[in-house]
């Protein structure tokens, strides 16, 4: 059960998915990125929940717009487990790691299996249930998703599709649900797509540090140079991934 906040943006995309899964006998139920601190989304998913039990809240990733309802988490989820890599959103919980199985029913079939999966950040985790990857912001439903330095990190994201191209491959999971935008059922096509998208990126910016741009802004400049200026921060950030990955990171840029 897919619940999407109202949170459209253009990093949003149409907004945040929260998912409810329920158990294999329909008692229990887990919960994955709760989002936004609104009041309306809250009770979308607590509506969807229903009479289960929630036994877990699993969180893909620290982004506010993943994050911020477990502020409010004590009010309307008083002492369910909160799981995630970060000590700091945890709850009644350790940290989470790869490998992890998280159970939320009395059948075997009731874990998400956590995979780490960083790059967009260094806590990114995806999950899998009943060969479904939820994948955070890992993979999106829509276009590509943003990998900035220093929170972030190209060097892990590509081995991160590397792995999740050799996951699929082996049958482990079928098709995507993302944290922004629909259901992915073309999983190994997307997946290929957005590794050689990074890869081309990388020789762009390559062949602009051929053409003498030395910082990041001009690297934008020439890479980036028919982005909407809404979002051309975010671009900057990108570009000293980039940059980083490269070894030619200029101190100005950080």
């Amino acid at each position: 059960m897919r619940i999407r906040a109202n949170n459209p943006s253009p990093m949003t995309l149409t907004g945040t998915n929260t998912y409810v899964i329920a158990s294999a006998d329909d008692t229990t139920a887990v919960l994955i990125d709760p989002g936004p601190e609104l009041a309306q989304h809250r009770e979308n998913f607590l509506a969807e929940l229903g009479d289960r039990k929630l036994s877990a809240i699993i969180l893909t990733h620290q982004h506010a717009d993943h994050s911020e309802m477990l502020g409010s988490v004590e009010r309307w989820a008083p002492e369910v487990p909160v799981y995630a890599v970060l000590e700091k959103f945890g709850r009644l919980a350790p940290p989470v790691a790869d490998g992890d199985m998280i159970a939320f029913g009395t059948d075997t079939a009731d874990v998400m299996e956590v995979i780490a999966t960083p790059g967009h950040t260094m806590d990114s985790i995806s999950l899998i249930h009943d060969h479904v990857l939820y994948s955070g912001d890992t993979v999106l439903g829509e276009g590509t998703t943003i990998v900035t330095h220093p929170e972030g990190s190209l060097r892990d994201y590509l081995e991160s599709l590397d792995r999740l191209i050799r996951l699929h491959d082996n049958g482990v999971f079928t098709s995507i649900e993302p944290a922004h935008g629909p259901t992915i059922e073309s999983s190994a096509e997307v997946l290929t797509y957005y590794r050689r998208h990074r890869l081309e990126r990388i020789e762009q910016v390559k062949a602009a540090l051929g053409e003498g741009a030395r910082t990041a802004s001009a690297v934008c400049d020439i890479v980036y140079h028919d982005v909407d200026p809404s979002v051309r921060g975010a671009a900057e950030q990108i570009v000293r991934a980039q940059l980083n990955y490269l070894g030619a990171l200029m101190p100005e840029d950080g």
